[in-house]
């Protein structure tokens, strides 16, 4: 778990961990140099819980990814979960996200659905599914063993839901050093050389505030418009090039060798840079920027790596 300026919901979210039908071995929480009650209100948790608790403190601020890369380095149990600080788990999480590991030495990492409440826990009326666009047909592929093609073209596995073997670490750490990236990256990373599994149902209640970090809303079409022009403002393609050029470093020199992505991983990679590249560089002037467009078009790269129509209209419209 990773916590910064947590207390006003760590209390319940500790709570509910401490719930769990299948208790936890032991609960890493790094907390990221807080000025509120985080640390006071976990060290009283540590004190009355059924598990070893371990708490660290940064000296000075990491940031989320950053943060999280520290607890997952410390932990000691052969399967690792992310918590977030202000969520609710409900009590069958550990218990079934183990379990569909248990049952399938194949999957290196699981992940759930969850239910979207306000920040008095009250439903929204939909789930992080829909949230992230994660469709039937998104999560057929995933089952099929083709999830490096579905989290290659959008996060889909949100970290709070994540658990993942811990035998992957060295693979994983250190996470790049990029804004909020490590659930997409551990997702990425342990599909791209083993298979991701799915349970389809909620196992969290993700708690939606004004201080959560990225704030998984079900965006209506303004909301979409308004997501689209931050992606320009602040060089998401130029980051999302970036993320999976490290990935590419870290696949092509593994410290296992088993890790060695397959040629079809590689390809997914490598294409899903160039599409990111060519977004990233595409001219301010529509007329220069066209022939990009329709390249991309054609190469069926906008389906497969982007939002299709909607991020064809995004490129000629709105640059």
């Amino acid at each position: 778990m990773a916590t910064c300026e947590g207390g006003r919901h760590l209390g319940e979210q500790l709570k509910s961990i401490a719930a769990q039908r299948r208790k936890p071995d032991e609960l890493v929480i790094c907390d990221d140099a807080s000025g509120d009650d985080s640390v006071a209100i976990a060290e009283h948790f540590a004190e009355r819980a059924p598990f070893l608790v371990r708490i660290e403190t940064n000296a000075n601020r990491l940031g989320a990814t950053a943060n999280f890369e520290r607890a997952v380095s410390l932990c000691s149990g052969d399967v690792i979960l992310l918590a977030d600080q202000d969520d609710i788990w409900l009590s069958e999480k550990i218990e079934m996200l183990e379990g569909a590991l248990g049952q399938d030495p194949t999957l290196g990492v699981v992940f759930s659905n969850g239910l979207v409440m306000n920040e008095q826990l009250s439903p929204l009326g939909y789930d992080l599914w829909q949230a992230l666009f994660f469709d039937a047909g998104e999560q057929g592929r995933v089952r099929a063993g083709r999830g490096t093609e579905v989290f290659a073209r959008h996060v889909v596995a949100a970290g709070t839901t994540l658990a993942f073997r811990a035998r992957y670490r060295p693979l994983l750490l250190p996470f790049p050093d990029l804004p909020s990236t490590h659930d997409a990256w551990v997702a990425f990373m342990i599909t791209a050389v083993s298979r991701c599994g799915l349970v389809d149902r909620p196992l969290i209640h993700y708690r939606l505030h004004a201080d959560n970090q990225i704030g998984l809303r079900r965006f209506g079409l303004l909301d979409q418009y308004r997501q689209a022009r931050r992606q320009l403002d602040d060089d998401a393609f130029g980051r999302a090039a970036t993320f999976f050029e490290l990935a590419r470093e870290r696949l092509e020199a593994p410290s296992n060798p088993e890790w060695q992505a397959s040629n079809y991983v590689q390809s997914v990679i490598d294409a899903k840079i160039a599409h990111s590249r060519v977004r990233e560089s595409m001219s301010d002037s529509t007329l220069r920027r066209l022939p990009d467009v329709v390249g991309e078009i054609l190469r069926g790269r906008y389906w497969r790596y982007s939002y299709g129509v909607k991020s064809i209209a995004q490129d000629i419209f709105m640059r």
